[in-house]
């Protein structure tokens, strides 16, 4: 008998009420892990799978808590996806409703890897399963709206000075940026600090399993950031910048979709289509967003800008005057728009 049948027969034999200490007891990812296999072994443990995946996610699923419930949907990424597998994330995720759904969602959000919220729903679950997830998703948000904000946020030359900005060398972090963004999560959200309320929207590929987003989580994790997730693009979006506002638009689409009960705000810049992005989402959406703000470090003037204006997007140069800005519509309160100014001046008298 092997160590993940041992483990398998202890999960079937937890009393009822004891499944959840049970799964801590024996680490919920190296159980599954183990199950899951390789491929070789893997095919002669496919009764083992469906076995775990319908004792967890169907029969005994309403003794978790939403933790434990978002952990083995998080788990179940390490195994073959499968129609069996798409139906047992699909149970877990429509067992709950309410304020435990929305915190499931939010911390499936946070996970620290690619395999957040918009992985599991678009790439782990079958198209009819996919359809139910959303449409609770919507049922749920329709029932309880929130004034929650979520913050979507570029990458290169918003957060960091890459590729335009010639005012900073190279992979600066730009003063005040990680204060604002701060200020923004915990400004006047229903639950500061929860967790997965900032995504960073990139154009960036994903790569073979994920590595290229794996390597802008490494490079983000030293920043001293909110909790966040990242989503990115496929190589084909690096050849235009239509391609790459359509692959923005698209994960635009995906976050209002999986949190329709929010705000949304975009934080971009002008070096590449993001001004057209913005745009656009508050032409899609104008019920949704409440903000665009754009870094302006490629000059736009003229009928351009007046044009971008007009949409409703906001240009700035620096993040005390976005921070102004965002003070302005009540998106932070004073203090935090105080702590971003200060981290600019800061910075202003350490250049001089």
């Amino acid at each position: 008998m092997t160590h993940m049948n041992d483990a398998l027969r202890r999960l079937r034999a937890a009393r009822d009420g004891e499944l959840e200490h049970a799964l801590e007891g024996l680490d919920v990812e190296r159980a599954v892990r183990a199950i899951g296999g390789n491929l070789l072994t893997g095919l002669f443990r496919l009764d083992e799978r469906r076995e775990l995946v319908r004792l967890l996610c169907i029969e005994r699923a309403s003794e978790l808590s939403p933790a434990m419930r978002a952990r083995v949907v998080h788990a179940l990424r390490l195994l073959p996806r499968t129609t069996e597998t798409s139906a047992g994330i699909r149970s877990l995720l429509l067992s709950l409703s309410g304020e435990p759904f929305r915190d499931m969602k939010y911390l499936l959000n946070a996970t620290g890897d690619r395999h957040d919220l918009e992985h599991v729903v678009y790439e782990r679950l079958t198209l009819a399963d996919r359809e139910a997830v959303l449409a609770h998703i919507a049922a749920e948000a329709a029932a309880a709206p929130s004034r929650d904000l979520r913050i979507l946020c570029d990458i290169d030359d918003t957060l960091k000075s890459m590729l335009h900005d010639d005012r900073y060398p190279r992979g600066t972090v730009y003063p005040g940026v990680v204060e604002l963004l701060h200020a923004l999560d915990q400004g006047h959200a229903a639950e500061p600090s929860r967790p997965g309320d900032l995504t960073f929207v990139t154009a960036r590929p994903e790569g073979p399993k994920g590595l290229v987003e794996q390597y802008t989580r490494d490079a983000l994790a030293g920043l001293r950031l909110p909790p966040h997730s990242v989503l990115g693009g496929s190589v084909l979006n690096l050849f235009t910048k239509q391609s790459i506002k359509a692959r923005k638009l698209q994960n635009f689409e995906r976050e209002r979709a999986l949190f329709p009960e929010c705000r949304f705000m975009f934080l971009g810049d002008s070096g590449q289509a993001d001004a057209h992005v913005g745009a656009e989402m508050l032409r899609r959406g104008p019920e949704f967003v409440v903000a665009v703000l754009i870094h302006e470090v490629v000059p736009v003037t003229g009928p351009e800008r007046d044009g971008f204006e007009a949409t409703g997007v906001r240009f700035h140069r620096s993040y005390d005057d976005a921070a102004r800005i965002v003070h302005e519509l009540g998106l932070i309160d004073q203090a935090g728009r105080d702590r971003v100014v200060r981290a600019v001046d800061e910075a202003s008298g350490l250049m001089t």
